[in-house]
């Protein structure tokens, strides 16, 4: 039987290799990147892995050799490993331009890579996002089509690709997949320190998805400076473990410097990490907002890397009590997402979207949405109406197309 899931950016990947000589895919581990890759271009493309340990040190201490012995054509895996290697693959490239998709890189960690093709690869590769599973992507593994169920199953399976075509113990996968994070990553990669804080660290952070962050009050509890906080939040940010939204401001270079909030790529491992393991813990438990919040977000980051779109989301925040929990800006104009985790509807939940569409702000405001668990349209005021996860994703990709 076959267990792959169709992925939605497989268009764009095909359309990237028939442009560029050189093509790079990055995402979290486990994402199914290289599954993808392979069923893709299985008849045109050789495959090497950096993961496997003599082709890396051939790569490190024998570069030029190891290029020479490359396919015309391969897909190059956890190419990071390798940073001298992209200025080798430069002069392929630049000895036959014409020849499109030649390379095919991959990497779970993303700013390694980037560093690697701005230096080297400027204007030879197209760099795509292989986002984790989405809600949409699993319509065949889920039964109904509801929000409440999609919900479920990204909390309590995750949206890694393996544990959905068959893991008994989620649990165990789950602590499986940081072990081999943590030491093959982390330890080989970034000097970090104690890997046991790392760790109790991450954990923290799970404690607290959708809230502002407060880099002293975690140096505090993990007895480490704030600049190491910052260097950690970095290496989870490129690790595509967890997503960092900036509050709105009309300015960008002050839109950065002010708090953001932290989610995670995996609305599962948020579970795992907080051992909510049933739906009735998940539903009864006291960040049980907070995680839906974490989830609706994730489903709009993952539908923008899919199509190849790069997004600018942000939160705003009012001295008056004003919160959004997500703006979307395309163009000139935003557009409002507030998420409750509820089946009902209050009117008091328009209060904020009107607010922000009667101030002023530099962009124009479109009408908002108030995403929940209850799949109905309704409006709730003149400029607001309720609806569910797959009619939030329906908007998004309306005002992409315009």
């Amino acid at each position: 039987m076959d267990d792959y899931i169709k992925r939605d950016i497989e268009k764009e990947i095909k359309e990237y290799v028939e442009q560029f000589s050189a093509v790079s895919l990055t995402g979290p581990r486990q994402s199914g990147k290289t599954t993808t890759l392979k069923r893709l271009f299985k008849d045109t493309h050789g495959y090497v892995s950096l993961d496997k340990m003599s082709d890396r040190r051939q790569a490190l201490e024998e570069t030029e050799l190891f290029v020479e012995r490359l396919p015309e054509k391969v897909i190059i895996d956890e190419a990071q490993y390798a940073p001298d290697l992209f200025s080798y693959l430069k002069i392929k490239i630049d000895d036959n331009p014409r020849l499109k998709g030649r390379y095919i890189l991959t990497g779970s960690q993303n700013f390694l890579l980037m560093k690697s093709f701005t230096e080297t690869l400027a204007g030879r590769i197209g760099i795509l996002h292989m986002p984790l599973l989405s809600s949409p992507e699993l319509k065949a593994t889920v039964k109904g089509n509801h929000t409440t169920a999609f919900f479920e199953k990204a909390c309590l399976t995750g949206t890694y690709p393996e544990p959905m075509i068959g893991v008994k113990d989620i649990g165990k996968w789950y602590e499986g997949y940081l072990q081999i994070y943590i030491e093959r990553d982390v330890r080989t990669l970034y000097n970090v320190g104690s890997l046991r804080e790392f760790d109790k660290f991450l954990r923290l952070l799970a404690g607290r998805p959708g809230q502002l962050l407060n880099m002293s009050s975690f140096a505090t509890d993990v007895g480490v400076t704030i600049p190491t906080i910052k260097n950690w939040l970095s290496i989870l940010e490129a690790s595509g473990i967890i997503y960092i939204l900036y509050p709105y401001h009309a300015n960008i270079r002050t839109r950065l410097v002010k708090s953001p909030k932290i989610y995670f790529m995996d609305t599962g491992l948020v579970c795992h990490l907080n051992s909510i393991t049933s739906s009735e813990r998940l539903y009864n438990h006291s960040m049980f907002g907070q995680i839906f919040e974490n989830y609706a977000l994730m489903e709009a980051v993952k539908l923008f890397s899919a199509l190849g779109k790069r997004e600018m989301f942000s939160f705003f925040r009012a001295d008056k009590g004003i919160e959004i929990d997500l703006i979307v800006e395309i163009a000139d104009h935003i557009i409002p997402f507030e998420f409750k985790a509820s089946m009902n509807f209050e009117k008091k939940w328009a209060f904020g979207i009107e607010s922000l569409i009667d101030g002023k702000i530099k962009h124009k405001v479109e009408p908002g949405y108030i995403i929940c668990l209850n799949d109905k349209v309704l409006p709730l005021s003149k400029n607001t109406k309720t609806m569910g996860i797959f009619e939030m994703l329906d908007v998004l990709k309306t005002y992409l197309k315009k």
